[in-house]
């Protein structure tokens, strides 16, 4: 815009004066250097606030993951806490076990003796019935696309 200024006033002296189109160019450079440093500035100004702007929002982010891991440290610690916690109440069991002479019982495998009343009762298979689905009636001829009817 101010270029096209600067051209309207060198037309309008070029018409007054023919000697006054050197200081209309003097003018009009003057004028567009003042608008580049102008732009510049702004750029500056803006780039300046857009970085303020998303620098707090990245010092936010920075608040919250630091928080974040200063929480989970606090769980760790109290799960390593805990962990030794059960271990020693796990060796003080095993003293206690030892001093009364309990031995640990193994559970993990039933008593399974051949052929007794339950076992096989549990071996024999029980047929299920199977209810078959009635046959719905459909009037429609096989790949049809017509939509069957409400009743």
């Amino acid at each position: 815009m101010v270029f096209f200024t600067s051209i309207l006033i060198v037309l309008i002296l070029y018409y007054l004066q023919a000697n006054g189109i050197i200081y209309v160019i003097i003018i009009a450079v003057v004028a567009e250097l003042v608008n580049i440093f102008m732009t510049q500035t702004l750029t500056k100004s803006v780039e300046k606030k857009a970085a303020d702007k998303f620098g707090k929002i990245a010092n936010g982010y920075k608040t919250q993951i630091a928080a974040q891991k200063k929480t989970i440290k606090e769980f760790e610690d109290i799960q390593e806490e805990s962990i030794r916690k059960i271990y020693n109440a796990n060796k003080k069991i095993a003293e206690y076990e030892e001093k009364l002479g309990i031995t640990a019982i193994d559970t993990s495998q039933p008593d399974s003796s051949p052929d007794t009343e339950a076992n096989v009762l549990q071996k024999k298979e029980v047929p299920k019935e199977e209810k078959e689905a009635p046959a719905k009636f459909i009037d429609l001829p096989s790949g049809s696309n017509r939509k069957k009817l409400p009743f």
